[in-house]
């Protein structure tokens, strides 16, 4: 079945396994057939239909409360995505966080949708900021999406927000989202050429001097950047092959 609305055409049952795979990532303590029904609206002959394709993908699996789980076979598939990205991002980021004393992640862009690839908490006993690989982020003028913003051409409805991002190369937000969370963030240079854009961010839980700390991450951006590039050219993309002491 595909959808007849105005559009590119795309078929009903192929959205309903996305979004059935979206509420279990979402729910990692399961969901029944009841809920899932209700959350997408459909009833329980093609829902079980679509459960025994993923179920047999290894995609999802029912546990002995008859809740359905994602499956073993997500991992694969997270596995693969994550090949993409530079070897030592993890450790980098955290080189970053220690530094700063914050929390630092890595956010994919797809249009408006923020997720977050990977995060890493400084090695203190302080309260951290800290956001699961998957994480989509909410709405509204994050210093993510803010970053993001700046980095495209200027535009006549542009919030003073964006037009400072611009001119400084980053973006700060404090508290413009969650009353408690502050920001600081810089986009990944050429990251959008392979789909979605990334952005490397610092968030805490209680102000910093965020001023203080672009200049090292927009460093750390510049090295994703390049170890990026030059995976994408068959280079191998290391993040060491690229560190410089004078940041």
């Amino acid at each position: 079945m595909t959808d007849t609305n105005a559009g590119p055409q795309y078929s009903t049952t192929v959205a309903r396994a996305a979004m059935l795979l979206q509420l279990l990532a979402e729910n990692p303590d399961g969901l029944g057939i009841t809920v899932l029904t209700r959350h997408l609206n459909t009833q329980r002959a093609p829902l079980y239909r679509i459960l025994e394709a993923l179920i047999r993908a290894r995609l999802v699996r029912r546990d002995d409360q008859k809740r359905y789980r994602l499956g073993i076979g997500t991992i694969q598939l997270a596995r693969a995505y994550s090949v993409q990205f530079p070897a030592g991002l993890e450790q980098l980021l955290a080189e970053l966080a220690n530094d700063v004393g914050v929390t630092s992640t890595l956010v994919s862009a797809e249009g408006d949708v923020l997720t977050t690839v990977l995060s890493v908490t400084p090695s203190t006993n302080a309260e951290h900021v800290f956001t699961p690989p998957g994480f989509r982020h909410p709405d509204g003028p994050l210093a993510t999406r803010i970053a993001l913003q700046a980095s495209a051409p200027p535009a006549e409805d542009d919030s003073d927000a964006i037009v400072e991002a611009r001119r400084q190369g980053y973006a700060i937000a404090r508290g413009s989202v969650a009353p408690v969370r502050y920001a600081v963030a810089a986009v990944v240079p050429n990251s959008a050429l392979s789909g979605a854009a990334l952005v490397v961010a610092l968030v805490s839980v209680v102000d910093f001097d965020a001023e203080s700390a672009a200049e090292r991450l927009i460093h750390t951006a510049q090295l994703i950047g390049m170890s990026l590039g030059t995976a994408g050219s068959g280079g191998g993309g290391a993040v060491g092959d690229f560190r410089r002491s004078d940041y």
